[in-house]
């Protein structure tokens, strides 16, 4: 019982992170998010532009979300393990965010993230040992 239960959190939260993490790295690829992610704060890092790490978001991060959230309908044991790859992407991508960047501080919602990141990375351990 336990098991249908963590696997539809993990659905949910896998799809949430896969529909955001898309739309985000879309936009920020775009220089849609150019109000939040002024120019200067990559100043020292390998990138001149939003245009990678947006990418990055979309495809690393939401791919293996999206990729995650299917797996883990059709074959639970694997999704799980496919969670917590798509997790620890995410837990990547917010690192990155904090050690690259000349941002200020942490924003609420790279708080929010990496905590759905740990929440998946768990969940999964969870569904795939199960």
């Amino acid at each position: 019982m336990w098991v249908s239960r963590v696997r539809n959190a993990l659905v949910g939260i896998d799809a949430f992170v896969a529909l955001t993490a898309i739309g985000g790295g879309v936009a920020l690829a775009a220089g849609l998010e150019a109000d939040r992610f002024p120019l200067d704060w990559l100043q020292g890092t390998p990138f001149s532009s939003y245009l990678i790490p947006g990418l990055i978001l979309a495809g690393v991060v939401g791919g293996s979300a999206a990729v995650a959230t299917v797996v883990t309908l059709r074959a639970p044991r694997a999704g799980g393990l496919a969670s917590i790859v798509a997790g620890m992407a995410l837990l990547g991508q917010i690192t990155g965010e904090l050690v690259l960047l000349n941002q200020p501080a942490w924003s609420t919602a790279e708080v929010f993230y990496f905590a759905l990141g740990v929440i998946m990375v768990a969940l999964g351990l969870l569904l795939w040992r199960a």
